[in-house]
């Protein structure tokens, strides 16, 4: 009987207090996402520096971050957790109406990302760029449809 107690006692606190959790794990989760997004970024920016003659072309740099945005690349999709389209984010809600959608692009984007690393590899310059070009189409695919600006 005391178990019931405890177990339904518990239960209730959890109930209530949900709003709030849940309130705090959406906010939690547009950081988580934003950050991994940022990292691609930043990585991403160097990458196209490299290409755009901004920055001498470092073969090994190159490689090295076009890594990192590949292994990165895998982890927003956590952090698109329902109702995180409201507060500090450039989500729409467009992603959670049309989440199949967002996760085929989310895909392309890991293929692509994926895909410039595995070339990156082999030192091929034009190659490298190519792969650099495709991934950065594949990106604004989607902030074409899902990101505010």
């Amino acid at each position: 009987m005391l178990k019931r107690y405890l177990f339904g006692s518990l239960g209730l606190m959890m109930f209530i207090f949900s709003g709030v959790v849940s309130s705090q794990s959406v906010e939690k989760a547009i950081k988580y996402r934003q950050g991994a997004f940022a990292v691609m970024g930043w990585n991403f920016g160097a990458i196209v520096d490299m290409i755009k003659g901004k920055r001498p072309f470092d073969q090994e740099d190159f490689a090295r971050r076009a890594k990192i945005i590949s292994d990165v690349s895998l982890i927003p999709l956590e952090g698109f957790v329902a109702n995180s389209f409201e507060g500090p984010t450039k989500s729409k809600a467009e992603i959670w109406t049309n989440f199949a959608d967002f996760e085929v692009k989310l895909k392309q984007m890991q293929e692509a990302a994926s895909h410039l690393s595995t070339v990156s590899l082999s030192g091929d310059y034009d190659a490298s760029k190519k792969a650099a070009i495709k991934l950065g189409k594949t990106c604004k695919s989607c902030h074409d449809e899902y990101r505010n600006k």
